[in-house]
């Protein structure tokens, strides 16, 4: 019994490193921030939503609509019942004429709004004579990931509540038989969707529908670039776990050649490996997500302008590129610190940790909708830039882009820095404990016990 709890002491005591408790720790608290996140953006996006009318008709029926959606917003109990007052600041009645679809996109831009209704000029007309009318609606679609969709999708339930309450009022004062039940039941109905994306409007589209499939397309790369980061990562860690338990890295060392040259060698053996790597999982990630795509009727984003050219998958090879380089640069910092193969299994986590960031960051939003602070982090964060590429590329965002990969080369060239001072040190063969904060850490143990 005493052999079993040794043997387990001593197992959790090369598992529960200081390095994988604070990992875990900090994934903890990175989980809670973006559930936090996540929480604060869909309780923003479930504030009263901001719609525009445009009245082409003067009659009853047609002020007893727009008095309705009021009602939406003040007395509806699945409303936002707000005072009368407060209602007129999120009711715009839009002086545009119907046909100036550049005049209703400039109003939407200006006045922040995601949807127009639009009331046709028969609208009265066509109830009096018991007939079923319609009502357009006009979306404006951002780039704000999918959770910047939930505005338009409680805008649009407005209208059937606008037919519920003509049909109560029509079946309160209709007395005459021979009135059709389906006019009654539904004396109005909503026209299929159009879109602006881009400032050109599209028909039969919503901007959940584009947004979900552009967050089908994109969520492959941060995909991606998690599994180069555990598989490649976890190779160049362990290898110099390896080559440091099997005195290896003492005969590399004694060879002549510079530190940079070995830095460099083995940066650049193993970022081309994961470039391979992350072509061939996109290139496999690409097959599944058109086979889901298509079997969930997906939109084709190249009808819609947000398709990408050659060049603009050349930056996005650059920036996965250099993404793999700075994550690799970094392993290697960590391996520096490693004693053997089995301690390096745990030092991938803060590099992990890392990339979890931005991956479900990316999933939900994008970095233009995101809080200054939040923008600020998640541009440090080096495995951001081509997480966040793909959408930035497709809507033409060239200036985060552009800014991203000088970053990147500005953080590459840190790490070949750091690296190559880490390789001219004794540190890789002495260990962090024989440098002097590492005698000033154990002693300050010491006095603790």
């Amino acid at each position: 019994m005493n052999h079993l709890l040794n043997l387990t002491k001593k197992e959790l005591k090369e598992l529960l490193t200081p390095g994988a408790i604070v990992s875990v720790v900090v994934m903890v608290f990175i989980f809670m921030g973006v559930g936090t996140m996540i929480s604060s953006e869909t309780e923003s996006l479930s504030a009263p939503s901001k719609i525009g009318i445009i009245n082409d008709d003067t009659g009853y029926w047609s002020e007893f609509a727009i008095e309705s959606m009021y009602y939406y917003y003040t007395d509806y109990p699945e409303g936002p019942m707000l005072a009368y007052e407060e209602a007129l600041e999120y009711i715009f009645v839009l002086d545009v004429p119907s046909g100036d679809f550049e005049g209703i996109n400039k109003e939407m831009n200006d006045n922040g709004l995601v949807t127009v209704f639009l009331i046709p000029d028969d609208f009265t007309e066509r109830i009096n004579s018991k007939e079923q009318t319609t009502i357009r609606q006009y979306y404006v679609f951002n780039n704000e990931g999918l959770l910047g969709t939930t505005s338009s999708l409680v805008s649009s339930l407005q209208i059937p509540l606008v037919s519920s309450m003509i049909s109560y009022e029509l079946t309160s004062s209709i007395t005459e038989p021979g009135t059709p039940a389906g006019f009654l039941l539904q004396p109005v109905v909503v026209s299929p969707p159009q879109t602006y994306v881009k400032g050109e409007i599209h028909d039969g589209v919503t901007p959940t529908d584009i947004a979900s499939t552009i967050m089908s397309q994109t969520m492959m790369v941060p995909i991606v670039i998690m599994m180069i980061i555990m598989v490649i990562g976890g190779m160049v860690i362990s290898s110099m776990g390896t080559e440091k338990e099997n005195k290896t890295l003492e005969t590399l060392l004694t060879m002549p050649m510079k530190r940079t040259t070995i830095v460099s060698g083995k940066l650049m053996a193993a970022a081309i490996v994961g470039l391979i790597y992350g072509i061939l999982y996109m290139v496999g990630m690409s097959f599944y997500v058109g086979g889901v795509t298509g079997s969930m009727g997906g939109v084709n984003l190249q009808d819609y302008g947000l398709s990408m050219g050659i060049l603009e998958w050349a930056l996005m090879a650059v920036m996965i590129f250099l993404a793999i380089f700075c994550a690799l640069g970094i392993c290697m910092i960590l391996g520096a610190f490693t004693k053997n193969f089995k301690a390096s299994q745990t030092m991938l986590l803060p590099i992990m940790v890392l990339a979890m960031i931005p991956m479900f960051v990316t999933m939900f939003t994008t970095w233009g909708s995101l809080p200054p602070l939040v923008q600020g982090i998640i541009f440090a964060i080096p495995f951001s830039h081509p997480m966040m590429g793909m959408n930035n590329l497709m809507f033409g965002d060239m200036t985060i882009v552009l800014a991203g990969i000088a970053y990147l080369l500005v953080f590459t060239l840190a790490i070949i820095f750091i690296t190559v001072r880490l390789y001219k040190s004794d540190i890789l063969l002495t260990g962090l404990g024989a440098t002097r904060a590492g005698k000033a850490a154990k002693a300050l143990a010491k006095k603790g016990r």
